[in-house]
């Protein structure tokens, strides 16, 4: 049984079925996990309140050389009519790629071209700052307006002597009005970490964060992210503090189009008396735009301490959210277990399935994704990065699932080896995935195979027509590597070395990707972005 807590405020207990009973493996021996059925193997085949603005800044467009990119012609069946002529190329690749996507083309010819374009510098207005864990979110209907946020030091360089950690931390938006070509900075100082951005019904937007305190904040923007109203924070209900809010809102045709979710962990309440507390996954829900937030809704189920991913809505507005347990408050468990939890009542009460895969190492997120196609309706797609399994290469997996979580399954082929794959041995760190709106799965992560010390990174690219079937060989995004930034704090170095716990990817109302990522190619963590295109051979 799922046990579905609501705390103190309302005394109501909701159970509701198990999918699957939970690993009962917490305290035998270290565990070497075999071999999955279910892995994609990707990379090594190849208060409500009056509105208060805050100030925007200067526009910031740092460039980068061009790069090289790999290029393969394609042959597409025709699927549409003769009478084209007078139609853009750009529309006519368009409608070759939707073709694609929507499973008309013929697998044995040579695959699409996957296009990276010039790197773009979002924070060079702070060169000496230093800027980790970015998000980016993209505007379902106008390919312009991107909005991303980031965690950053305002008072890096300026005799703090603090050692780095998070209370000197605050976070910063950035807003795009022109597809991700010049930024304007926007600060959000209540906020320390953990940023994450989505869009709502017309130009409304929304942005959490871990505030101080350890309380969860919600803002809303109701223009597109040129000014934000006061941020509402999330009732903690009885909990104590929390960790790495998720923001997810339903923009569906159904009953509870326009709702927001806030998802986190929160050191919930003691079960019982003398029994220790422990930190598990919560959600709470606003009704009316953003403006309030319900109590949380707390996730018990097995009694060990959690930590959410991600969350998405589907088209039918199913609620569907990733968390994993990593570790009892005695001793570590010897085998964790991730969870996929689905509601279709508003996060009132949830089914819970497992995943079939041991989680990484450490907390490191597992991002999620929904295909907005209709003939893949209710299709989700995930990414794990560093699975030991020799079918994941060791390197980078994606599962999908056709019935909201309950199940997930492997692709019918192998993926494609690039002409620059290296040896065994490299790493895929910090990935993230988003579907276009022809059903294009992209994939970018930070890859440090070319670095024979496994210390620096490339930002590399991938994507699938077929509904994550298969996948196009990588492509490398960053023109040079990132390296540990010897030229910023110790501590931000040691806590985030690889940019943050996660990354930015968003598909564009105009079939593009736009890639987000924290490199540190002048000796300081920057926040980059590049847009990645899959296009048709002319």
């Amino acid at each position: 049984m799922v046990v579905t807590f609501l705390p103190a405020a309302s005394a109501r207990v909701t159970r509701h079925d198990r999918a699957a009973r939970p690993s009962s493996n917490t305290v035998q021996a270290p565990h070497c996990p075999s071999p999955q059925p279910y892995l994609v193997p990707v990379s090594c085949r190849r208060s409500r309140s009056t509105s208060s603005r805050l100030s925007s800044g200067a526009a910031s467009t740092c460039r980068s050389v061009p790069l090289t990119m790999i290029r393969a012609p394609m042959v597409v069946r025709s699927v549409v009519p003769q009478s084209l002529s007078s139609v853009p190329m750009r529309s006519l690749a368009a409608l070759a790629l939707l073709a694609l996507s929507a499973g008309t083309w013929d697998p044995g010819a040579a695959p699409p071209r996957i296009v990276a374009g010039e790197p773009v510098c979002v924070t060079g207005d702070r060169p000496g700052t230093p800027h980790v864990e970015p998000f980016l979110a993209a505007d379902p209907a106008d390919p312009e307006l991107l909005f991303g946020a980031a965690v950053t030091w305002p008072d890096a360089g300026r005799g703090s002597s603090r050692g780095g950690g998070v209370e000197e931390t605050t976070v910063a938006g950035f807003r795009s009005l022109d597809g991700g070509h010049a930024w304007a900075r926007i600060p959000f100082p209540q906020c320390l970490v953990d940023p994450w951005v989505s869009f709502g019904s017309g130009r409304d937007v929304y942005l959490s964060c871990l505030a101080r305190g350890g309380a969860v904040a919600v803002f809303r923007s109701p223009d597109g992210g040129r000014t934000w109203h006061r941020p509402v924070r999330v009732p903690a209900a009885g909990g104590g503090g929390a960790d790495h809010p998720i923001l997810a809102v339903d923009r569906s045709e159904g009953p509870r189009r326009g709702a927001v979710y806030v998802t986190f962990a929160q050191l919930l309440p003691a079960a019982a008396p003398r029994r220790k507390p422990r930190f598990g996954t919560a959600v709470a829900s606003s009704r009316d735009g953003g403006r309030s937030f319900s109590a949380p809704v707390f996730l018990r189920h097995d009694g060990l301490n959690q930590q959410p991913f991600d969350a998405t809505v589907l088209a039918d507005g199913t609620l569907v959210l990733l968390f994993m347990d990593y570790a009892s408050f005695e001793r570590p468990l010897a085998r964790r277990q991730a969870w996929a939890a689905r509601s279709v009542d508003g996060s009132r009460s949830f089914s819970i399935a497992p995943l079939p895969f041991e989680p990484p190492g450490g907390l490191t997120p597992v991002p999620l994704a929904a295909d907005p196609v209709a003939a893949h309706r209710g299709r989700l797609y995930l990414a794990v990065a560093g699975l030991e399994p020799a079918e994941a290469g060791g390197a980078l997996a994606v599962l999908r699932s056709d019935d909201g979580g309950a199940s997930w399954w492997k692709s019918a082929s192998e993926v494609a080896v690039a002409s620059d794959q290296l040896a065994a041995g490299r790493r895929t760190r910090t990935p993230a995935i988003a579907v276009s709106a022809a059903g294009i799965v992209g994939l970018a992560w930070y890859d440090t195979g070319r670095d024979p010390r496994g210390e620096c990174f490339d930002v590399d690219f991938s994507a699938s027509m077929d509904g994550g079937r298969t996948f196009l060989a990588p492509v490398r995004v960053t023109p040079e590597m990132s390296c540990p930034p010897a030229g910023q704090d110790r501590a931000v170095t040691a806590r985030w070395p690889f940019g943050g716990d996660y990354s930015g990817l968003a598909a564009t109302a105009d079939g593009r990707f736009r890639v987000f990522w924290s490199g540190s190619r002048a000796g300081v963590g920057q926040v980059w972005t590049a847009a990645v295109e899959v296009v048709a051979a002319q």
